[in-house]
């Protein structure tokens, strides 16, 4: 029997939607918990099915992922999975937890920054979040973690790209990742915060100039790019991995193509039945893993990268227009449009 073509290399995992901040970014409007969220056996069990499957690469988040009990539990049962295994925090319980994590041997933290001191506190709404996380990320640094910033660009945050790569480059940071805030959760609630498609090739274009500097490494996240001139990619993009070599599974231990997916694209959950019958099922996760370019619909129909691009990251596509298949989040548009 040939092997299954597709595996779940790269996790997501969401151990809460329990959160001790109430951004107003957040995609999943994190704060309570959900209803009725894995049990640590359950979470275990969910470790060993992710293991069996070829996991590579997990990244613990939430919510607010320090929050949660057992997270020093799940830690250690990846890193002695031999999986590696990278976090995501808000930063507020950081600095308490930097010797656990530490001696967890956890590969490298994201800490969410967005913005200098005053834009980052007023879209986390809470005062003196900026300054409690960069005394964490310093004293993370200090004590020789991999660490980093997670930033979701808005125009909330745009003119401040300049001033935190430099505060970013002085502390210094191992890495800084760029992203666009999606168009879903409480962000839906402040439209006027979204960047304009229009001004994605703005964006590319700072990245590309901080990566020529080669100082501080800056990463696109993957709804920004997408064949730009120049690129600002190691490699050419090849598609959204939702469903492909990528999975989220929310606290509940609903399972979809992507942590980022509103529920809308929940696939099954764990608690049902096996993670490897829903992963493994050719019924499943149609909309990434049987790929055409006659799918392709609105400003990506035609387009000469479409495949392999595939309308770039679903999530992005699905929270702006509604449709997985047509992404007015592309640098390659706007170029194109404004060469024309």
């Amino acid at each position: 029997m040939a092997e299954f073509p597709f595996k779940p290399r790269v996790v997501g995992w969401e151990l809460t939607l329990r959160c001790n901040m109430r951004c107003i970014h957040c995609g999943s409007r994190a704060g309570a918990p959900r209803p009725d969220e894995l049990s640590e056996a359950e979470g275990l069990d969910l470790i060993a099915q992710l293991v069996d499957l070829g996991t590579q690469v997990v990244t613990l988040s939430g919510g607010e992922p320090l929050m949660h009990p057992s997270w020093p539990v799940y830690a250690k049962r990846f890193v002695d999975s031999k999986v590696n295994t990278f976090l995501i925090t808000n930063g507020l319980l950081l600095e308490e937890n930097i010797g656990r994590i530490k001696d967890l041997g956890l590969r490298r933290i994201g800490v969410s920054l967005d913005g200098l001191e005053a834009v980052h506190d007023r879209i986390r709404s809470m005062p003196d979040s900026f300054a409690k996380a960069i005394r964490a990320v310093r004293a993370a640094k200090k004590a020789g973690l991999d660490i980093g910033a997670v930033t979701h660009v808005s125009r909330a945050n745009f003119g401040e790209l300049e001033g935190m790569y430099k505060l970013f480059s002085e502390i210094p940071l191992d890495y800084w990742q760029v992203q666009i805030t999606f168009r879903q959760g409480r962000m839906t609630e402040h439209e006027d915060m979204s960047l304009d498609p229009k001004q994605l090739p703005e964006v590319a274009a700072f990245v590309r100039r901080k990566q020529a500097l080669k100082g501080l490494p800056v990463v696109p996240g993957d709804n920004l790019g997408y064949y730009c001139v120049p690129d600002i990619r190691e490699k050419p993009w090849k598609g959204c991995f939702a469903g492909r070599h990528l999975v989220g599974i929310d606290a509940d231990g609903s399972v979809k193509g992507c942590l980022s997916l509103p529920r809308e694209f929940i696939e099954g959950n764990i608690r049902k039945e096996p993670l490897r019958r829903i992963w493994e099922d050719p019924q499943r996760f149609k909309y990434n893993r049987y790929f055409s370019a006659d799918m392709l619909e609105g400003s990506c129909k035609g387009c000469p990268h479409g495949d392999p691009c595939r309308a770039g990251c679903t999530v992005t596509a699905y929270s702006a227009t509604g449709n997985r298949f047509d992404n007015p989040y592309c640098c390659f548009r706007w170029l194109r449009e404004d060469a024309a």
